[in-house]
């Protein structure tokens, strides 16, 4: 996958340096903000994307030594795409940034260069027994093949951190009694290497998950990640010329199995309002903005409060693009701005569809000292069909 630098340079070039990537306000949309950098950091030109495309045409004209410090702005960004959404010039300034970061390979940046040698070393970001991906099917009660038609594809953050992402997904499957698999050693998908600059990496591990997959027998694959989703669905076809089975979100599955009758939600107790926090490689990336809001919406006793931005405007969580990892401190800090978004619409649950989206706003309610349970629409919808 050799970059094609003279359309790089072109298209960091079109930037007409107007810096409504900063802060545009759009009325009609119903937000004032673009930037969520920006608007939790130091203010520099910098923080943004007119100054960090100016940073990256100096690196590689070779105006400006190529060092850490030097290039430090390029990895203080969530590529999270809301510039990209208002961006009057004729390129994808979020896209165009990650591809730099992949140029950039000789800038010395030891975050990421441990990220690619723990998955290349451990097929996940956690340095831990890949094994333990499928540890959660214990708990389950009944057992899962690794071989069949429908392959669950849990996801490090899922199978690791958030094992009740992926009980809940396996659960609604069972629900509608369709039988499926899970890989018995599950590859990386990669989303993280390609975000942080690492396509390399990326196009090793692609390769192991395509080899997989399979030896899998799959015919369709189902994901509860949003990260996942983008990178087997539009990133392995575009950038490593591999073509996999269909590849699904477990909510647009569900979405589809609500309007069959093949789920039939009972009500969760009480009255809850939720509201839906958009996970930026779901919504912008790849369009999918209804499909978890009907899910919602099928739950019996339950209400949908929209936040201020939503949709194509929905402000990032701040674990995006390897912000977590590079600045955790930021990064929790947008968390906390989207917890007070969220809260402002009096809902009573924060829903995503995204584990890493549920472990940054975890940690961004900490920060706010809010007590908004903040729950997968795979979880809600599991506890009403149990």
């Amino acid at each position: 996958m050799e970059p094609d630098m003279e359309q790089l340079m072109e298209e960091l070039h079109q930037c007409r340096r107007c810096g409504i990537c900063r802060n545009a306000v759009y009325d009609a949309k119903g937000f004032d903000g673009i930037c969520p950098v920006y608007e939790n950091s130091t203010g520099f030109e910098t923080s943004f994307m007119r100054g960090k495309i100016i940073v990256a045409l100096a690196l590689l004209n070779g105006e400006l030594e190529k060092t850490a410090k030097s290039s430090e702005s390029l990895f203080d960004c969530t590529l999270c795409g809301n510039c990209t959404q208002i961006c009057p010039a004729e390129f994808e300034p979020a896209h165009t940034l990650e591809l730099v970061r992949g140029v950039l390979a000789e800038v010395p940046n030891q975050v990421r260069e441990e990220i690619a040698h723990k998955i290349l070393s451990n097929n996940n970001p956690y340095e831990e027994d890949n094994s333990r991906k499928r540890k959660w099917i214990s708990e389950l009660g009944f057992d899962i093949p690794t071989n069949g038609e429908i392959l669950y594809f849990v996801g490090c953050t899922a199978g690791m951190r958030i094992p009740e992402v992926a009980k809940n997904t396996a659960k609604i499957l069972k629900a509608a009694d369709l039988p499926f698999a899970v890989l018995e050693e599950e590859p990386c998908c990669g989303s993280v290497l390609l975000r942080t600059g690492k396509p390399e990496a990326a196009a090793e591990t692609a390769e192991r998950v395509s080899n997989a997959i399979k030896e899998s027998g799959a015919k369709k694959i189902v994901v509860s990640c949003a990260g996942c989703l983008k990178t087997l669905k539009e990133d392995f076809p575009n950038k490593f010329d591999i073509e996999l089975p269909e590849v699904l979100h477990i909510l647009e599955l569900a979405d589809n199995l609500l309007q069959e009758g093949r789920l039939k939600p009972k009500a969760l107790p009480g009255k809850n309002t939720v509201t839906y926090h958009d996970p930026c490689h779901m919504g912008r990336e790849l369009g999918v903005y209804e499909s978890p809001r009907r899910v919602i919406q099928a739950i019996p006793n339950v209400n949908l409060a929209e936040m201020e931005t939503n949709r194509e405007t929905a402000i990032c969580c701040g674990a995006g693009g390897g912000l977590r990892s590079y600045n955790s401190e930021l990064a929790k800090k947008i968390a906390s701005r989207r917890v007070q978004d969220a809260v402002e619409t009096g809902a009573n649950i924060l829903a995503t569809a995204c584990p890493f989206c549920e472990h940054n706003l975890q940690s961004g309610a900490e920060i706010l000292g809010e007590d908004i349970p903040i729950r997968d629409v795979v979880s809600l919808l599991a506890e009403c069909v149990e």
